[in-house]
């Protein structure tokens, strides 16, 4: 352990650059997941699993339909963004803005009316459910203003404002929710919910809107791009699949949850699944920071910087992934009793996850690594198969085990397929991103 610690302290210049825009991100990031929790906890005890659960299960629902309408789009103009504005090419990052936003724009108007039409057939036949209906209704309408904030978050990452970016994604929206329900709190209304869907929802526009003013403060240039979507398309398409692999990968296990067991189920595994994500918070901060970099020293071919970047990258978030570890394990229960006595029974799952999540944190940024340096139908193909057997696993599991088999199929997955990506990454790119 020494000797790792003295590794820490010989960091080139690109690792600190990326842990330095990574500390911008902890603390952005920090009180994103402070509003994340803070409403999830008071949604816990004021609307019990049940409610916790219809709420959580409309999010991950919209969080699969997000990825149709992003469609791949977010990897490529963080990839792209990063050459043209390390180039000081404009035009580069005008053309990709300008088509993003009207052809990403286009995919959610289209799927937010699809799926307002099957929200019915959804609801009474697959979450067998009907306090979910009007719930989704609310959470697809914000589907349009969410996508092209995430538009705006990835642009945004490319030209290198990291903490910006995330802050518009992930941060903003949690921030406004509870603020939300802090004033109804005060002003005695009554927190149903319907009431917590509609503060998703305008919580969501306020900060697209926000979105396109800091846009238009940071990219002054007044040439407004043209709709150049074939490029895209061809560098999209394949990272639409990993994108939902991706996206699957972490939601499946709550969605087979609402119709394989119930909204209860749901409730509880999705505060033991949003506790142990904090485990691999630290690779989710560097990946943010790290990707554009990544894509800026490919282009230059400094393969020797980027496998010393990535190694000392990834030990440092193992030492912050372990102590966080050791501290789920030792106060597991006591934290998941925040949300109400019954939500301790959650701790096996929480053990289970947070063990598939330092598995996850250990691989580095090795699928990172496929995307950003080109070899994204790489990527693509061991997503699929890891999705596929994270879909098989999940259904056999939950149905005899409920919300244990959850976890256990979703850490299983974790683990089996960011093997595979270290094993690809250092086949096909020539780095390993494991530091040991």
């Amino acid at each position: 352990m020494k000797e790792h610690f003295k590794r820490l302290k010989n960091l080139d210049i690109n690792t600190l650059e990326v842990f330095r825009k990574s500390l911008s991100s902890i603390f952005v990031k920090v009180f994103g997941m402070a509003f994340a929790f803070g409403a999830s906890v008071f949604l816990g005890r004021m609307l019990g699993p049940s409610g916790l659960g219809v709420i959580n299960l409309a999010n991950q629902i919209l969080m699969v339909l997000l990825v149709l309408t992003m469609f791949g789009m977010q990897h490529v103009l963080v990839k792209n963004i990063a050459i043209g504005h390390g180039q000081g090419k404009d035009q580069i990052i005008g053309n990709n803005v300008k088509t993003a936003l009207l052809f990403n724009g286009f995919l959610s108007l289209v799927v937010t009316a699809l799926g307002i039409i099957l929200v019915y057939f959804f609801s009474e036949n697959i979450f067998k459910t009907t306090s979910i209906k009007i719930p989704l209704i609310i959470f697809l309408i914000a589907l349009i203003p969410q996508t092209l904030t995430r538009v705006y978050a990835s642009a945004i990452n490319g030209m290198r404002k990291v903490w910006q970016s995330n802050l518009f994604e992930q941060v903003l929206s949690s921030g406004f929710v509870v603020i939300g329900l802090f004033i109804s709190y005060l002003c005695k209304i009554e927190i149903t919910i319907i009431h917590v869907a509609w503060l998703y929802a305008l919580a969501r526009l306020i900060v697209f809107l926000i979105a396109i003013g800091y846009w238009r403060f940071i990219f002054s240039n007044t040439y407004m791009g043209r709709f150049d979507l074939k490029p895209l398309l061809k560098t999209a398409l394949p990272l639409l699949l990993v994108s939902s692999t991706s996206v699957l990968a972490t939601n499946i296990d709550t969605i087979m949850l609402g119709f394989l067991n119930n909204v209860e189920g749901v409730g509880l595994y999705s505060v033991a699944s949003r506790i142990a994500m904090l485990t691999s918070f630290m690779l989710l901060v560097s990946n943010t920071a790290i990707s554009p970099k990544l894509a800026f020293m490919y282009s230059e071919g400094n393969l020797k910087g980027m496998q010393k970047m990535v190694r000392q990258t990834t030990l440092g978030v193992i030492v912050v992934a372990g102590l966080l570890l050791l501290v789920f394990l030792l106060f597991g229960k006591p934290i998941l009793s925040l949300w109400g006595e019954e939500f301790s029974e959650s701790y096996v799952p929480l053990m289970i996850l947070c063990f598939g999540q330092f598995l996850n944190v250990s691989t580095g940024c090795s699928g990172l690594l496929l995307i950003m340096c080109g070899y994204e139908k790489t990527h693509r193909n061991i997503s699929l198969v890891s999705v596929a057997i994270n879909i098989l696993l999940n259904f056999f599991l939950i149905t005899f085990f409920g919300i244990i088999g959850a976890a256990v199929a979703t850490a299983f997955t974790i683990g089996l397929e960011n093997i595979l990506k270290v094993i690809y990454a250092k086949k096909k790119v020539g780095i390993l991103p494991i530091p040991f």
